[in-house]
């Protein structure tokens, strides 16, 4: 099975200082949902629309998405048991994208399919 995971990094304007942030979506099966609300929009340099905020292209430091074959708790588990036990590390996300026998970034497979097909926006 394929499970896809969509990470945005957005810049924060919340004071003075200039803050990112990691917008994550992990497990999807069917990628087709985000065609239309995340890659043609940030491809076309517009504003994405999510269920709880609206995120300006101009605000996207960095967009990704990563593929594995199991889902991303799982993966996260199984690494975690291959820790000595007396170890107080603790495996994230970002381990198992960093992982290349484990995750695979397929962002420029997807976007360079999209371009290829011309989907219309």
């Amino acid at each position: 099975m394929s499970f896809y995971h969509i990470i945005i990094e957005v810049n924060d304007h919340i004071s003075n200082i200039e803050e990112t942030r990691d917008l994550q979506i992990f497990n999807i099966e069917d990628i087709t949902a985000y065609i239309h609300s995340i890659f043609l929009p940030y491809m076309n340099q517009q504003m994405i629309e999510l269920e709880d905020e609206n995120i300006l292209y101009a605000d996207i430091s960095h967009l990704e998405i990563q593929h594995t074959n199991m889902p991303i708790e799982f993966l996260i588990e199984e690494e975690q048991k291959e820790l000595p036990s007396d170890t107080e590390v603790t495996i994230s996300a970002n381990e198992i994208f960093n992982d290349h026998d484990l995750s695979k970034n397929v962002t420029t497979v997807i976007f360079d399919l999209l371009n290829a097909v011309k989907i219309e926006h």
